[in-house]
């Protein structure tokens, strides 16, 4: 029988070999930060580039999610491997297309897009149908799936895709018991780290903070599932200024470990955590050949990883720190009125006011975002009459958004943030939506592909823009040791 072999790279990113060829997810390799460049991995990424692409013939991308669709990563690879992205045939428009005309645009040219529950051979009696994002959550539409068909064994990639009954409905009875389940463990929020607040209340907000688990439940509880690995959750924040999100914003595999044995005994499900360079085959099941991890003591192993890559974290934040702040004012009023006559009013189902104020020596301005069923988003400059939460930009921060930097979809992963009215779903939508469409349908600072925004851009494939390698980079873990190495 022909042996199907998964190692785990790093965050969402799994490598899959068998006779059929080579298939990776979701490349986020690098030990580079994403959203606002703020969230790194923990565990550290391992296996070098060269490593990753050996014996890999197509690259899977499940959504544009900078943590699976990362730039710098990808900039490693060759360009003529093929490229498995999902089709929207349910939402035409700019915003379906990106993801592709951003590979193009990075000069990948063998694209094949995947319908909904289509199924495309790979080779070798292998066979890859993609899973579709649920429809009832519409904000999430990009997102995708896959199940992985080998000589009888079926392996899912849930990823981050959203799931209701529908989804894994036709999922069970389309292809019975699953062998091997991947689904993200935990996802991030910007409460409470995010949040404008003393550690005492951060420390209570974070106790009190409860993990809801739905999408890992709906797999569990909807499917036939004999194991699942926990992955795609590997979050830490190595700069000092965000080091409180290690424990206030994340979850950790044992925890959902945990979770499945207290809520699913009787299922007998055989949760596979996986950490970089292990890996899984049905005769073999789990081979670790990384250091098993103390989850009640990794903020000490968080600050092994920090200290060797501490020479990286300086120098971005220098970088970060250093865009021009010179007519603060006078520059954002001009941003602000280009954005305006380019931003969609399309899919506003909400009506949330956020005050944003400007902090630092050369600013301290206020201005706001403003959002309703009849006017859709716009910024203003006129206090709205209800300001529903303020939205605290450093100065340097705002000066690296108008420079070109820091794209404005992710500014609020590195601000701060401030309640006003009790919580409401209105303002996770104004959320989601400003995370999909205020940068005009742009999702990497590295590659701009839509042209509208920073037009004085000459350059606007930029793959390693805010990449500073160093020396002795890659951090290998090695099964016998006790703390991390550096090699």
């Amino acid at each position: 029988m022909d042996k199907l072999t998964i190692t785990y790279v790093s965050h969402a990113c799994i490598k899959i070999n068998g006779k059929f060829g080579g298939l990776l997810t979701d490349p986020w390799i690098l030990n580079e930060p994403v959203y606002a460049f703020t969230t790194w991995k923990f565990p550290a990424a391992i296996m070098t580039p060269e490593e990753v692409a050996k014996d890999i013939d197509t690259i899977f991308i499940s959504h544009p999610h900078e943590d699976h669709l990362h730039i710098p990563s990808l900039n490693q690879f060759p360009r003529h491997l093929r490229i498995l992205l999902p089709e929207y045939v349910d939402y035409p428009g700019l915003r379906a297309q990106m993801v592709e005309r951003t590979l193009r645009e990075l000069g990948f040219y063998n694209i094949k897009k995947i319908k909904p529950f289509q199924t495309l051979e790979l080779g070798a009696g292998t066979r890859l149908t993609l899973i579709p994002a649920a429809k009832t959550k519409y904000w999430d539409w990009e997102n995708s799936g896959f199940v992985l068909e080998h000589h009888g064994q079926k392996i899912l990639n849930m990823n981050d895709c959203p799931s209701d009954s529908d989804v894994y409905r036709e999922v069970n009875e389309r292809f019975g018991e699953i062998d091997l389940g991947f689904i993200q463990y935990s996802g991030v929020s910007m409460f409470p780290g995010c949040f404008r607040m003393s550690v005492e209340e951060m420390r209570k907000a974070s106790a009190n903070k409860k993990h809801g688990w739905g999408q890992q439940r709906n797999m569990i509880d909807l499917l036939r599932i004999k194991r699942i690995a926990p992955f795609a959750g590997d979050f830490a924040w190595l700069d000092d200024r965000l080091y409180h999100c290690n424990w206030s914003n994340r979850a950790t595999p044992k925890l959902f470990e945990d979770f499945v044995k207290q809520n699913y005994p009787e299922k007998n499900i055989d949760v596979v955590i996986m950490y970089p360079t292990d890996t899984w085959t049905l005769e073999d099941g789990l081979t670790r050949n990384h250091t098993e991890i103390n989850w009640d003591n990794y903020l000490a192993l968080i600050d092994e990883v920090r200290d060797k890559l501490r020479p990286k974290v300086t120098q971005l934040r220098e970088w970060l720190d250093g865009a021009p702040v010179q007519n603060m004012l006078e520059r954002t009023r001009s941003y602000l009125s280009h954005i305006n006559q380019f931003v969609t009013k399309e899919h506003v189902n909400f009506n949330v006011n956020v005050r944003v104020e400007i902090e630092g020596e050369h600013s301290n301005f206020t201005f706001y975002m403003c959002s309703s069923h009849e006017k859709g988003f716009y910024f203003d400059w006129n206090k709205p009459k209800q300001i529903d939460q303020t939205l605290y930009i450093r100065e340097a921060l705002w000066a690296g958004v108008l420079d070109a930097r820091v794209l404005l979809t992710n500014i609020q992963w590195a601000a701060q943030q401030e309640e006003h009215v009790p919580f409401r779903i209105e303002i996770a939508r104004f959320w989601f939506w400003f995370e999909n469409y205020v940068d005009l349908n742009n999702r990497n600072i590295q590659a701009l592909v839509d042209r509208a925004l920073h037009p004085q851009l000459k350059e606007r494939i930029r793959p390693m823009l805010g990449v500073f390698p160093i020396e002795k980079e890659t951090i290998k873990q090695h099964a016998n040791a006790e703390t991390c190495t550096t090699e």
